[in-house]
């Protein structure tokens, strides 16, 4: 199994958080994927039977839970993850309708069709077909001209960057709108209401800190990542990841 990351160039770096590349040569039987706050575009060189894309150019909507993937012998993925709340500077398509969600990619970006896959296919390196997705994706942005306006990254910023749990009422407030405005705005440009979102934050920090911070207990974790006690993180963890939190120590 092979799995490698690549950075996107200078001109697409504010939008994507990196390019991935998978392969393996055997079956993979129920590899777990958990929520990460990204949405990916995902090209399939293999097997369509993958579940992780089971088209030749998948779009994975934003994942509130994890999940069981399969994968094929012979299995070739690249992809294109999208920085949370960046996928809408492609497309104008309801993101919060693919949520958890896997689908062809055509259905959210007309230009990523079957000309366009053969077009990847005719191409000798993984870097050249790169090179063919950042011009497609440059066009894309500049034919659309889908740019929005910076309160939605601006409460991502805000959510990612608190050590803890931020109520959504008070974040509007500190945006100056209405909670109802920003859950409207949140869920259709990111594709989950803001509290899915913080919740996926803070799961990911939390991660982080329970394998950073040996020396800390998982109740001093908690409280300090603004879970409620210990019984509150492990649910939490169980429903994200389907493990306890102590399995990521």
């Amino acid at each position: 199994m092979t799995y490698q990351e690549l950075k996107p160039s200078k001109k697409l770096a504010h939008i994507i958080d990196s390019y991935w590349f998978f392969s393996s040569e055997d079956n993979l039987e129920n590899e777990k994927v958990l929520p990460d706050g990204c949405m990916d575009i995902i090209f399939n060189f293999g097997s369509l039977t993958n579940t992780i894309a089971p088209n030749e150019i998948a779009v994975t909507g934003m994942m509130t839970t994890y999940s069981s993937k399969s994968f094929e012998r012979n299995t070739e993925l690249l992809g294109v993850r999208f920085k949370t709340g960046m996928f809408s500077e492609i497309s104008s398509f309801p993101l919060f309708e693919i949520k958890d969600a896997t689908t062809e990619a055509s259905i959210v970006i007309p230009e990523f069709n079957i000309e366009t896959m053969e077009r990847l296919k005719e191409q000798a390196s993984i870097t050249q077909r790169l090179k063919l997705i950042e011009k497609l994706l440059l066009k894309i942005i500049t034919s659309k001209n889908t740019s929005n306006d910076n309160l939605i990254p601006s409460v991502i910023k805000f959510i990612q960057n608190s050590s803890a749990s931020t109520p959504i009422e008070k974040i509007a407030k500190h945006h100056c709108i209405s909670l109802r405005q920003l859950e409207r705005k949140f869920k259709y440009q990111v594709g989950v209401t803001a509290k899915e979102f913080e919740r996926i934050a803070r799961f990911q920090k939390t991660k982080k800190l329970i394998r950073t911070e040996i020396n800390s207990s998982l109740l001093d974790i908690a409280l300090y990542a603004g879970y409620f006690d210990h019984s509150h993180l492990s649910n939490e963890f169980k429903r994200l990841s389907g493990e306890s939190p102590s399995e990521f120590r």
